[in-house]
Order: C-alpha cells, then structure tokens, then sequence
C-alpha cells in the first residue's frame, strides 16, 4: 500500500505528535508500505528537502517563510503536494491536524482515500487571544476537511466525547490511542546509566535524592505555576522540570520568589541519553496540566516505559484520563491544586512499595494498549 502521511513537522523537532508520526511510518514501512511524509522545515530559510530514511521511507520536508499563530508559512507546500499526488498516487492521505497546510487537499486533486488523525482541537482556551480571533476563519475550512474525509481517528473517547468539531462527523470516526516504538525506547534501556551522569542540574546536588520529575514545554495549559506551588503547600521533596518555553523566565522568578532555589530545578532541554536517565532515576512523573489543550499526553507513556508511577489531573476530555487510571497506574488529582498535588507527590515518595507496583502495572499497560505495532495494526484495519 501506498500512505502519504501529511504533518506538521517532523524530528529532530521535539514534539508528541512528530515523534509518534516518526513511530507510525517506520512501523508502517516495516510492515511492507511505501510510505512517504510531507512536513514542514522546522527552521526559517531551510531549503526544500526530501531524504529517504531507509527503503520504503522518504521524508519531504518544505520550505517555511516564517510562522503566524503556531502555523509554519510554506508557499511551496501546494506545489509539493501536488508533485506526490501526481507522481506517487498514494491509496492513502493520513493528514494529521491541527496543520493549516492539510488545508491545500481542498484545492487539490485528490485520488485517494483521506485519513484525517485528529490529535487535538485548535481552541480549548481562553487564553490564548491569537487563536481564538484566528479561528472563525480556521473552522470553515476545517469543518470542509472534515467533511471530505473518510475516516477520522481520534485519539481517546475523552476527547471524542468533548470535542464540538467532531460531533457532526461521529459516524466516520474510529478511537485508535497514541503509541510509542518500545523498540527505540529499549535502544536506552541499560545504557544511559554508564553514559549519562544526570546527578547535578544546574549545579544543584540531586544524589542519592529522591525527586519527581515533568517534561514538557513551558507553556500556559502545562499548569508548572501549580506543580511548583506544590513545593510550597506541602510537598517536601525535589523537583525536576526539563523543557523549554516563554514562561520559563517567569516560573524560575516563582521558584526563587517562593525560596525554594534548592528543591526546584528546571535544566532547560536536555538530550535524549540526559532525559532517559531522569526518567530511570525518578521516583515519580507528574503531568499537571490544566487544560484539554493536553489532548494525550505522549510524554506519560515514556515515563511508563520506565515503570514510573504517573501523577495526572482529571481535566476533563483529555486523554491523560485513559492513560493514567487512577490508583492502578498512578493518581489522578485535582487541576489548577497545589495542595492536591503536594499530598499525590508525598504519596511517591513515602509509599514506594505501593508506587512501585503503580509504575509496573503502568508498564503492562503501556505494552498492552500503546505498542506503536498494535496501534499501527489498528490503523491499517482503518485504510
């Protein structure tokens, strides 16, 4: 079978829906596919560029001018995207959205059956004022993509159930989960404790501690004010945040404001053999997001690759919820609750006989429902 997969942008850009489309299209071409992803260049002035990563996938990656409201702007994404059209003539179009550039199958001749994987809404917040003025327009064209597809995957039934956009289309839509590759994840497993040494960050002692650890990017809806006033309404122990955004500057001014230089450490991003040997070492991982903007949460199922117990908030529609089950997996506590957070934290590290189990039960499950295999499987029963 032919798939041309359509994403936004693809690794080394950091991201869960890249990192799980990169899972997805090697799995699929290890199965036999010719698979080819269109995307986006993660970096302004880089030329169009197609290299094929090995037989039976090629990577395309175009041409960005620049970036308005989250949306990269390639002029030449059309131009490449009827080329593959005509040239390829994939059986299957797996767009994956949100991505403007998806929008161009609209004005397009499309010979193929189209795949639309519906990853997240373009606005659940009220906070962010470019989307909600930008969206209107965005939604007569989303609603026409919709309209024109096939078949549509969202990734749980939370996020089915309270995504307005998707309502009028119920019939053609299927629950498939995100996956990860334990295959490439395994490439870490008894190496990183020989190469890395993850005992300092930012020069501040963490051997022989116990902490818990989050990951992800520093932004609004990820709730980081919460989990470090958690450090302040009662949780006693360390915590580590790796990543990287606009709010950093302002959570490190929180940190010190709130004394706690010595209990909080954020290293900014770190590489993969640094971040795998956090997650081998902590004692916990905490997902404190406060908004279904967090549709999955690709980021726990790493942590369960590592047997971790997961803390997570009952935000009502995302998929954290079916993820992490509360009391088995990990706890589920309130959103925007320091206190609530402080006692789930404290629970990690005084009960271990206890959060161990968690974190093993959490890595039966995550071989059980999100091996990349069984969710590539189910997929292909889709096309």
């Amino acid at each position: 079978m032919k798939i041309l997969h359509i994403g936004k942008y693809f690794p080394p850009f950091h991201g869960g829906m890249e990192n799980f489309l990169d899972d997805l299209a090697r799995e699929q071409a290890g199965f036999g596919h010719e698979v080819k992803i269109l995307c986006h260049q993660h970096e302004k002035g880089t030329p169009t560029r197609a290299a094929e990563i090995f037989p039976g996938l090629e990577i395309i990656r175009v041409k960005i001018i620049g970036v308005l409201a989250y949306a990269p702007m390639a002029p030449g994404f059309i131009k490449t995207l009827a080329g593959l059209l005509r040239k390829f003539q994939p059986d299957v179009i797996h767009a994956h959205m949100p991505n403007l550039s998806a929008f161009w199958l609209l004005f397009s001749r499309v010979p193929a059956k189209v795949v639309i994987h519906w990853h997240s809404d373009v606005v659940s917040s009220e906070n962010d004022w470019k989307l909600r003025m930008l969206y209107p327009f965005y939604r007569v064209f989303e609603k026409r993509i919709l309209e024109q597809a096939h078949r549509i995957i969202a990734t749980s039934e939370a996020y089915l159930e309270t995504s307005a956009a998707l309502q009028a289309f119920r019939d053609k839509c299927r629950v498939i989960p995100l996956g990860v590759s334990l295959d490439k994840l395994g490439n870490f497993a008894g190496e990183f404790d020989d190469r890395v040494d993850p005992e300092r960050i930012n020069d501040h002692p963490i051997a022989g501690q116990d902490f818990i650890l989050s990951v992800g990017r520093f932004t609004y809806y990820k709730g980081y004010e919460y989990l470090i006033r958690a450090c302040k309404a009662g949780y006693q122990g360390r915590l580590v945040i790796v990543g990287d955004g606009p709010l950093k500057p302002g959570l490190m001014g929180l940190v010190r404001k709130l004394g706690l230089e010595k209990r909080v450490f954020m290293p900014g991003m770190v590489d993969d053999d640094h971040l795998h040997g956090l997650f081998a070492r902590c004692t916990a991982f905490c997902l404190p997001s406060i908004e279904r903007t967090e549709a999955f949460g690709m980021v726990l199922l790493e942590a369960m690759f590592h047997a971790k117990p997961l803390i997570t908030t009952r935000v009502e529609g995302s998929g954290m919820n079916e993820v992490n089950v509360h009391d088995e997996t990990g706890l589920a506590v309130s959103p925007k609750d320091p206190a609530d957070l402080a006692r789930a934290m404290n629970f990690m590290l005084e009960q271990k006989q206890k959060a161990g189990r968690m974190g093993e039960y959490g890595r039966g499950r995550l071989e059980e429902r999100f091996d990349i295999c069984r969710v590539a499987r189910e997929i292909e029963k889709v096309y």
